[in-house]
């Protein structure tokens, strides 16, 4: 029996910088986050501020692909030798035109992809076409951008 995943979008991704063009993002272009984790560590003083050098930073996320078009990107950042925005988005709704109509929150990545890892399950939709094909996306973060509602705030890892 096949593994099903949630269509809920809960928190999708977005592979460009969701700042530059924040209420142009369509839904076609959104992947579904299936599973999201990262470690950030800072060294703080007694004062509470950060000091010294960050320890690298390993965002993985599992994202749901409707067609091979939308594992593209992945594997050419892969591909090449510098880094790319990634904007994960959280309890998004949709408007009119299928374009993003509101945010809870969210976070533009910069990073380098290191690894792509693929995963294809039995489903087969009405077309014949894989309806679980899945990425599991490894990005060493450069700098982080958290959205929020008022405020962004700004993180940067490697400089």
């Amino acid at each position: 029996m096949a593994l099903t995943y949630s269509n809920e979008l809960k928190a999708v991704v977005v592979t460009e910088n969701f700042l530059e063009n924040p209420m142009s993002v369509m839904r076609e272009n959104c992947l579904t986050i299936q599973k999201f984790s990262y470690d950030c560590v800072h060294k703080r003083n007694s004062a509470g501020e950060v000091y010294g050098p960050t320890e690298p930073v390993i965002l993985n996320f599992k994202v749901r692909v409707n067609s091979p078009y939308h594992a593209k990107a992945f594997y050419f950042a892969l591909g090449q030798n510098h880094h790319y925005d990634f904007s994960l988005l959280f309890n998004v709704t949709f408007g009119a035109n299928d374009r993003l109509a509101d945010y809870e929150d969210g976070m533009v990545v910069n990073g380098y992809v290191v690894e792509v890892e693929e995963a294809y399950h039995s489903a087969k939709d009405e077309e014949g076409h894989d309806e679980q094909m899945m990425l599991n996306v490894k990005v060493l973060v450069r700098s982080a951008i958290y959205l929020g509602k008022e405020k962004n705030f700004i993180n940067t890892f490697i400089q």
